[in-house]
């Protein structure tokens, strides 16, 4: 369904009830140039403390059974070392070497990492790096993991072609013979269907305005806010809107096969109406 909302999140609504100015209050001047976006715009915004504001309630429940699930249906016995790529603040990550696997987790933004490290810590089975997936080759000797995961779309982020070309020839590079990427992505025919246009979302003691679209073959969120000294900010995310068959071509063309795909977090088999879209492909060639 299409249109406006606003929505009030725990955190703003704790904050506000003990009586602290919140910057949430401050109105937001609305910029003229709406879609205006950098081609790094990943590498800004994620190490802001706004971006960990607006996604900090994320589910670490549904993370873990996740997890359990792809170690029982997909990792089985063999695998022993996995990379989680662009790991976030973590949660993934720990929930993989939970599940006895040793786990690296790279990410971009050195903000995440240090989140990692402080809620997770490091130890022999779970370390965290702080890196570019466009530049594995810098970070991991080939051949190193029996298994690589790209979870929460962070793989389709970038504006060049020839970045996500690099990525996945460096995912297919890192694998052992036989080994998984684990491709979550979103569904864009999903998300074409149940856009929000425009919404309001009160979280960690600011306002965003949110403003959503599909174009050009990019999903695409224009977010606004006041930050702590007052300033106006202005992000838009961009997300390639690549269907399965995108994917396929591309994996194909580095020696990967797809061998499953599901639909959720669950592990249910996809379908056009599936909320995700998890590709499980396997290295068959490289080179």
């Amino acid at each position: 369904m299409r249109g406006r909302r606003i929505v009030k999140s725990r955190t703003f609504a704790k904050i506000t009830s003990q009586g602290r100015t919140s910057r949430s209050r401050k109105s937001i001047v609305m910029i003229s140039d709406l879609w205006k976006s950098d081609v790094n715009w990943f590498a800004t915004w994620f190490n802001t403390v706004a971006y960990h504001a607006l996604y900090g309630e994320r589910n670490e429940d549904e993370a873990i059974l996740f997890i359990e699930a792809l170690a029982k249906a997909v990792l089985g016995d063999v695998c022993s070392e996995v990379l989680d790529l662009g790991c976030g603040s973590g949660r993934h990550a720990a929930a993989f070497s939970n599940q006895g696997f040793r786990t690296l987790g790279i990410d971009l933004s050195s903000n995440s990492i240090d989140k990692a490290r402080l809620v997770y810590g490091e130890s022999e089975s779970l370390r965290f790096l702080k890196g570019d997936m466009r530049m594995l080759e810098e970070h991991v000797e080939a051949g190193s993991f029996d298994a690589v995961a790209s979870l929460f779309t962070s793989i389709g982020y970038f504006e060049d072609e020839a970045d996500l070309t690099k990525t996945i020839l460096g995912v297919a590079r890192v694998l052992r013979i036989n080994g998984v990427f684990i491709l979550d992505f979103l569904n864009p025919v999903k998300v074409k269907e149940g856009l929000v246009e425009e919404e309001v979302k009160e979280s960690g003691g600011y306002t965003f305005t949110i403003h959503r679209r599909v174009t050009n073959g990019w999903i695409e969120k224009s977010i606004q806010y006041i930050d702590s000294a007052g300033r106006r900010q202005h992000h838009v995310e961009r997300v390639r809107a690549l269907m399965p068959n995108d994917w396929r071509l591309r994996l194909e063309q580095v020696g990967m096969r797809i061998e499953a795909h599901f639909g959720d977090y669950d592990l249910n088999p996809w379908q056009e109406q599936a909320p995700r879209s998890i590709l499980i492909a396997r290295k068959k060639t490289f080179g």
